[in-house]
């Protein structure tokens, strides 16, 4: 009788331990998959910013070399302005969820 009593109480001992050790790593992996997803989208914008900064750059120098202004820099000035916007909106965001 008392060794059915020891093998019920360690089996539900185990039960709720691994229940509880399933719970962690679950909750684990949803933060590191929030952090995947935040890193992915944080290296989406530096490429994009690096991309319309030599964007700008190129049309700049177009311009100066020309010695006037062209469509290309006014395109290249709306493109920087429009990733700027949204990185600081995504900066901005970070900062609401810490």
């Amino acid at each position: 009788m008392t060794a059915t009593v020891i093998s019920v109480c360690a089996s539900v001992l185990s039960g709720v331990t691994l229940f509880f050790m399933q719970r962690f790593f679950r909750h684990r992996e949803e933060g590191e998959k929030k952090k995947d997803e935040t890193a992915r989208r944080e290296n989406i914008l530096i490429l994009k910013s690096v991309s319309v900064i030599g964007k700008l750059t190129m049309a700049n120098a177009i311009a100066i070399r020309d010695g006037r202004t062209n469509g290309e820099l006014h395109a290249a000035l709306e493109d920087y302005d429009k990733v700027n916007r949204e990185l600081y909106d995504y900066l901005l965001e970070q900062n609401a969820n810490k």
